[in-house]
């Protein structure tokens, strides 16, 4: 267990030290810190892994982290602020696409964990989805290009939520199932936040650090979510 315990040490500090000195006139220095982040993160889910053993549902775990990466560094871009309004669309409909990969990578392993039951969430996340479609105007979010893309992204993500919690409270919250909802209520928190950043006009330094709080809880949190004591 001493390995889980030191990844996940490194892993805090490190997303710690990238909130710390986040900047977004300090791109090169961010997405190095976020980078090295980022694979702390993905090293804790293989300590994890390798602690309670390596079958499909931690492979499909390890694999959408490595997509949450791509997604998360490809964002990134959209900071170097040398992007036209069209290319900054183009950049974060590449971001929510390899989220939305991570996030079927997740869905498939909650279905598997769940035997299936985690898949009612899929009707959650079409009432989310809808949701956001009705009120992106009293919420004062322009989605512009990257609304269809948004849209799916959101039905996936918020489907993970509504399964996790589904499972959890049929499953008699294992301390497995507790993270999972917990990660992926980060998740989602996390993504609010962030269309308010991208979609609003709300782009205030604190507001990202808070967005960026958020998702590296949410990514921690599922990448220790196997692990028993």
């Amino acid at each position: 267990m001493i390995e889980f315990y030191v990844t996940l040490a490194i892993a805090v500090v490190l997303s710690i030290l990238f909130l710390a000195m986040w900047r977004p006139q300090k791109f090169l220095l961010d997405f190095f810190l976020k980078s090295f982040a980022t694979i702390s993160v993905i090293a804790l889910c293989a300590v994890t892994l390798y602690e309670t053993g390596l079958d499909v549902t931690g492979i499909l775990l390890i694999v959408g982290l490595v997509f949450c990466m791509f997604g998360d560094l490809g964002l990134a871009l959209r900071e170097f602020k040398l992007q036209d309004g069209d290319k900054e669309s183009e950049i974060i409909t590449m971001g929510e696409l390899a989220f939305g990969i991570a996030q079927i990578f997740f869905i498939l392993m909650l279905a598997l964990l769940s035997d299936a039951i985690a898949l009612y969430g899929l009707i959650v996340g079409a009432v989310f989805a809808v949701g956001m479609l009705v009120l992106k105007k009293p919420m004062k979010l322009d989605f512009g290009k990257c609304l269809v893309p948004s849209l799916i992204y959101a039905f996936l993500l918020a489907s993970n939520v509504g399964g996790s919690l589904i499972w959890m409270i049929v499953g008699g919250a294992t301390l497995t199932q507790i993270l999972l909802f917990a990660g992926f209520a980060c998740f989602i928190i996390s993504d609010l936040i962030l269309s308010k950043i991208y979609f609003g006009g709300n782009r205030q330094v604190w507001v990202q650090q808070v967005n960026y709080v958020f998702y590296y809880a949410a990514i921690i949190l599922l990448a220790m979510s196997f692990i028993s004591f």
